[in-house]
């Protein structure tokens, strides 16, 4: 058994694990990789909040131009008089609500949006009835427009507080090394 040559695995010249497994940063170097993870962090989550607001602001749109027509009845017909469910614009109005409670969560102003769980009851109103009074597919595919936007936007929420909690950990996790 000693003659048997020991396998090393391939390995390119280009990787560096096994140097940064030992390095010691001082408190300068770990500032620095703060900072700039911040600022990347910053960037990564104001982009994704210009791209939940122009998808927000585009549903209420579609909301708002749509009032009292589904629009997938235009792309997918249904043969027949329109079985809309009982009193759409107040769903609709309802469903604007909802989607201006959810631009001010963007905003810091004084007035506080409600929490989720109640614009998830509130937006599954509308879907509910539709599913209960057995309409079709299109009518109930519309109403859970609002749903998912809430669930968007929650989603996008979580990551943002998820990313800041990430560098407040990696502040908690700094050492003291001197003479790195």
């Amino acid at each position: 058994m000693d003659t048997l040559r020991r396998r090393i695995p391939f390995k390119l010249e280009g990787d560096s694990e096994e140097i940064y497994d030992n390095v010691v940063l001082d408190e300068q170097q770990q500032e620095e990789i703060i900072d700039r993870l911040r600022k990347e962090n910053d960037v990564v989550n104001w982009r994704y909040s210009i791209a939940l607001k122009i998808v927000v602001a585009l549903s209420f749109i579609s909301q708002l131009v749509s009032f009292t027509n589904n629009p997938l009845l235009a792309i997918y017909p249904i043969r027949g008089p329109e079985p809309s469910i009982p009193l759409p614009g107040v769903f609709t109005i309802l469903s604007l609500f909802i989607h201006l409670n959810l631009a001010l969560l963007f905003s810091s102003g004084k007035i506080r949006p409600l929490p989720y769980q109640l614009l998830y009851t509130l937006s599954a109103v509308a879907p509910t009835l539709s599913l209960f009074l057995q309409k079709p597919w299109q009518i109930t595919v519309w109403w859970c427009i609002t749903p998912l936007m809430v669930y968007l936007n929650q989603t996008v929420m979580d990551a943002f507080q998820q990313s800041i909690q990430g560098i407040a950990d990696l502040e908690q996790m700094k050492y003291t090394a001197p003479g790195a």
